[in-house]
């Protein structure tokens, strides 16, 4: 397992941890693209850093002339204000392209079906739209899952009580990952799951949930969980108590200080921590991949995966941090903003090999 790490560690070299958004100029039509941004929600940090990366990007390709206009919508998690929105950005008839973090894998289909007859280039982010003619732009989320409950079953030693902690049933990328996480936690016959919870990426309703987990079990080993460490932690610490032998997931800097600082008070009683990257500026490069097709480019044949009923782009799940390179990692982001995630951009090389 140490090895598995220590190579996706290694990818970590063409990782752009500073790069923000990559200003490439993607192949230049006469007019600049009409562009919108259709967001699941603007309720996390996740979300919103990806919205912020992207308006970034927008703003210099706006005075370059690439783009001419820009707009982004939040459907509050409501697949049937996302349809809406959609519906209303085709009746339009102003669009270029439409970038979409799905609330739903197939809601918006019939919809999506009436912009493509309309001539608009319609891609995915982050969660894999269900579409056979919609290319999504995504980690690979199952990897990403895979990864984390496999580190916390061969911490464990394959045996222990662990809760697992989810986003939001229903919704893609989520629902991935939870199917990865029942699969590797399958293998493991040692490992009892105490509960199953849902946070729907909530730092708040993490922690209160933790509470509750809490006064329902009196051990915890492990948690295996979709992001929100950060409010897990603060429900262990505020209850008194150790924190687990296992806590997985979250790309945040604020997690990423919490673990640190918690270990180096507390080294009887530090606990095996991972980060696995997910990162928001795959927005960015959403944007350029957008802008390629805008401009009658073609994807190259064998770039594309089938993926939970989709085409794909999938981006390997960077960078990976442990106990054993959490210093390093501390060292490198301590000017940062603790709000920050991880996050990294296509970069010029990467964009021109997607296409013909």
């Amino acid at each position: 397992m140490k090895k598995v790490f220590q190579a996706l560690v290694g990818v970590i070299c063409v990782f752009l941890l500073f790069a923000g958004c990559d200003r490439s100029e993607p192949e230049k039509k006469q007019e600049g693209a009409n562009i919108a941004l259709l967001n699941a929600s603007s309720g996390n940090a996740w979300r919103a850093q990806m919205e912020s990366e992207m308006a970034e990007l927008i703003n210099q390709y706006q005075s370059e002339g690439l783009v001419q206009s820009y707009a982004a919508y939040s459907a509050n998690d409501d697949a049937t204000v996302q349809s809406q929105q959609l519906s209303q950005l085709v009746n339009a008839g102003d669009i270029d392209i439409v970038i979409i973090n799905p609330v739903s894998a197939t809601s918006l289909n019939p919809v999506i079906d009436r912009a493509l007859e309309a001539g608009i280039i319609i891609l995915g982010v982050d969660s894999v739209i269900a579409h056979p003619d919609v290319v999504t732009l995504a980690t690979d989320q199952y990897k990403w899952a895979e990864i984390q409950a496999e580190f916390l079953a061969q911490k464990l030693d394959g045996k222990g009580k662990i809760v697992i902690y989810n986003a939001i049933a229903g919704f893609p990328a989520s629902d991935t990952r939870e199917k990865a996480f029942d699969d590797v936690i399958a293998k493991y016959p040692g490992i009892e799951v105490l509960g199953k919870v849902y946070h729907n990426w909530d730092e708040g309703q993490a922690k209160q949930l933790t509470t509750t987990m809490i006064s329902a079990y009196p051990v915890i080993d492990g948690i295996l969980n979709q992001d929100c460490s950060p409010g897990i932690m603060q429900g262990f610490e505020e209850a008194g108590g150790d924190m687990p032998k296992v806590i997985t997931s979250d790309g945040s800097l604020t997690y990423l200080n919490m673990w640190n600082d918690y270990n180096l008070k507390n080294p009887d009683k530090s606990f095996e921590g991972i980060i696995v990257g997910n990162p928001p500026g795959m927005g960015c490069s959403a944007i350029k991949i957008g802008l390629g097709l805008f401009g009658g480019k073609k994807f190259a044949d064998g770039v594309l995966t089938e993926s939970d009923g989709g085409k794909a782009f999938l981006l390997e799940p960077v960078p990976v941090i442990t106990n054993e390179n959490r210093q390093e990692w501390v060292e490198r982001t301590k000017s940062m903003d603790v709000s920050y995630t991880f996050s990294a951009v296509l970069t010029d090389s990467e964009i021109a090999a997607l296409f013909q």
